[in-house]
């Protein structure tokens, strides 16, 4: 388990679509650094959008804001690239040659990086070499790189390589899930961050 506890990177109820710290549940158990990964999205009547699934502004999480995980400083920013075009039924596809699309990696304490991506373009609020606390704001969901619709990316790793890195199961503090306080989360759940 991390040795930092992290907040969800996100305001109000968000559902895991994929995550967790099984094999079954895990975002992409194969592959190590996102092995303990959390994709992350709003969803009303159990779908990510309303009206017309080809149009961004439909989805509820696009703009949404996202927040600092865990106190640190910022080691790399990209906030360059456009959205992702969304296509027939909604396939998992990449416009870039860098899946993360525009993203946020963060140093924490204990030798751990955080890193959110599929943000919007222009909408980073921090730089490189910025302190940064658990609960800022530092950027929007967009819809970058590897998706099939806007969402955010959140992983942990004992390194600062996004690619190559050893993930790590994540502990999350003031994150609940029906009621409940909860540490873990994973794939089906429908969590928020509780104030205070």
């Amino acid at each position: 388990m991390s040795k930092n506890k992290y907040l969800l990177p996100c305001f109000g109820i968000w559902y895991v679509e994929y995550g967790g710290n099984t094999k079954e549940t895990s975002h992409s158990w194969n592959i190590s650094s996102q092995r303990y990964a959390y994709d992350l999205e709003i969803r009303k009547d159990n779908l990510p959008y309303h009206g017309d699934y080809h149009k961004i502004e439909n989805y509820y999480s696009y703009l949404q804001d996202v927040l600092c995980p865990c106190d640190g400083f910022v080691i790399d920013v990209e906030d360059s690239y456009e959205n992702t075009k969304i296509y027939n039924e909604r396939p998992v596809c990449c416009d870039i040659e860098d899946s993360r699309g525009n993203y946020i990696t963060i140093k924490h304490r204990g030798g751990e990086y955080s890193t959110v991506c599929h943000l919007e373009k222009n909408s980073a609020l921090v730089k490189v070499g910025q302190l940064v606390t658990a609960g800022e704001k530092i950027g929007k969901v967009g819809n970058s790189g590897n998706t099939q619709g806007p969402h955010i990316h959140f992983q942990v790793q004992k390194g600062a390589n996004f690619y190559h890195d050893e993930g790590v199961p994540i502990t999350f503090k003031k994150t609940y899930c029906n009621g409940k306080k909860c540490r873990r989360i994973e794939q089906g759940m429908s969590v928020y961050k509780k104030e205070g």
